[in-house]
């Protein structure tokens, strides 16, 4: 479950939606009905994430939030997981105490070095944030290490996306998220320098394994694991929509966070906190998501492949289908033959990191003994 305590951001990143005109804090009674409807789910453990805008703008609500979720879970004697994505530039003094205190799970936007960060991520005046983020994420990485970091990634600045992985581990992250901008226009040319840029962020992910610091890039990971562990272990789809979902600041209640947008009833909202989720809307979304379409289910990477995520095609179309654009084909195949390059080749070089990490487990140690570097 995901809260979007407000739609506000003290930021004016120039590939971002959400500027002045969207300013709506979510309520306390939405918040509380988001929360019990959150722990009527099943499973013993729940997992709260708090987004934006800016999360930390609305602190007071934060922490409100907060005490709701820790007296519920008294109540339904459940375990809770809290999630917090900020931009970085308020993650100080009180506030990160709490989040701290509170054992949050944090992820910090950092998009690179100074000058590909303060290209795009600038506050109200127009001023570059990278000083008071680096500033921020360095002394909060002291006391929690595992601090993941989020860049992101468009048709400009693709080609970046190495430098923005070799800088966050410079720092000492070891979660990087290259976050691709799908809603972006990605024409030919783009998906040629996509293309480019995948392998130049393959070589420094490898890089920093041969260095013995490997960084988690999951973009990279889960296309690596899915082609070891397949087809001992089906890797299952998110459960967007179904028992995972977001509530927006109005109280509508969406599939994903990466389907909020606006928060003005545009998007595929499947039902509302204070009337339950729609069982018709909430089955035609899962309709879509759970599809395989006859094109993919022919390719051999469908194993492998995001076809399936409706988030994705929803802010490459603007619509829920099940039809993957052909755009994201040729970069999921694109991302596949990078990090099937690197794998290949970490595994001729038998890089003890790269074993450790991706054959640790028994499922994986059983698919060894059939690998050939050819298959990885």
């Amino acid at each position: 479950m995901e809260l979007f305590l407000n739609n506000a951001c003290n930021l004016r990143c120039t590939y971002c939606y959400n500027h002045d005109q969207f300013n709506n804090p979510m309520s306390e009674e939405v918040m509380r009905r988001a929360l019990r409807m959150g722990f009527d789910q099943p499973g013993e453990l729940v997992n709260v994430g708090f987004f934006g805008g800016e999360p930390l703008l609305s602190f007071d609500l934060l922490k409100r939030g907060v005490a709701m979720t820790l007296q519920l879970a008294r109540e339904k004697q459940k375990k809770i997981r809290l999630i917090l994505t900020t931009n970085g530039t308020l993650l100080d003094g009180e506030r990160l105490e709490f989040l701290l205190k509170m054992k949050f799970r944090l992820a910090v936007s950092l998009d690179g070095p100074r000058a590909v960060h303060d290209s795009c991520r600038v506050d109200k005046n127009g001023y570059g944030t990278h000083e008071r983020v680096v500033r921020n994420l360095t002394e909060a990485l002291k006391r929690k290490p595992d601090i993941a970091v989020i860049a992101v990634a468009g048709p400009d600045r693709i080609r970046h996306a190495a430098d923005a992985l070799r800088y966050s581990a410079s720092l000492g992250v070891r979660r990087h998220h290259t976050a691709i901008d799908y809603g972006a226009a990605w024409d030919t040319n783009a998906l040629r320098r996509f293309d480019r840029g995948m392998q130049r962020l393959a070589d420094a992910w490898a890089s920093l394994y041969r260095a013995g610091t490997p960084v988690s890039v999951p973009l990279i990971d889960a296309k690596i694991a899915k082609n070891i562990l397949h087809p001992l272990v089906v890797v299952p789809r998110c459960n967007c929509g179904g028992i995972e979902w977001t509530v927006g600041p109005s109280g509508r209640i969406y599939p994903c966070d990466r389907m909020v947008g606006t928060d003005d009833g545009s998007g595929p909202f499947i039902g509302d906190v204070f009337t339950g989720i729609d069982p018709q809307k909430q089955a035609a979304f899962l309709s879509c998501h759970h599809s395989t379409p006859d094109d993919c289910a022919r390719c051999p990477h469908v194993h492998r492949c995001t076809f399936w995520g409706s988030c994705v095609k929803f802010n490459m179309t603007g619509r829920v289908t099940d039809t993957p654009p052909h755009e994201l084909c040729l970069m999921e195949k694109s991302l596949i033959r990078a990090a099937d390059r690197v794998a290949g080749e970490l595994w001729t070089e038998q890089n003890e990191p790269f074993i450790e990490r991706f054959y640790r487990d028994e499922r994986a140690r059983l698919a060894m003994s059939r690998c050939h570097p050819s298959d990885i």
